[in-house]
């Protein structure tokens, strides 16, 4: 049992010892490419700065479709909505109506007295 536990003590040294390495590997091999890599960047910069012109062109552009487009949706919306709500309602109002239709048929006129 003591013999599993050594072995799985040198395994995680093994593997703690080669963490070590590789992350001084690492530090290495990024202070020795850091200038390429500034490099780069700096190459790089005009190009990214021409995409985001670009992008902003384009969205300037499509601001008015997108505000017309948005206006219609939203006028959809509230005559969908609009229409939701009174559906239901219909067999009261039609009822209403027939009532109000009724009484309207049924009642007699004032009768203005004489003076």
């Amino acid at each position: 049992m003591f013999g599993l536990l050594a072995l799985g003590a040198f395994f995680l040294f093994g593997m703690m010892l080669l963490g070590l390495i590789g992350g001084i590997l690492k530090l290495v091999f990024w202070a020795i490419f850091l200038p390429f890599r500034l490099v780069g960047h700096l190459v790089a910069l005009p190009l990214v700065a021409a995409g985001a012109f670009f992008k902003l062109l384009f969205g300037v552009m499509l601001l008015p479709l997108l505000l017309v487009g948005g206006l219609a949706v939203l006028v959809f919306g509230v005559l969908a909505a609009l229409v939701g709500l009174l559906v239901p309602l219909m067999p009261l109002l039609i009822a209403g109506v027939v009532v109000w239709g009724l009484v309207k048929v049924f009642s007699r006129p004032a009768v203005m007295p004489r003076a």
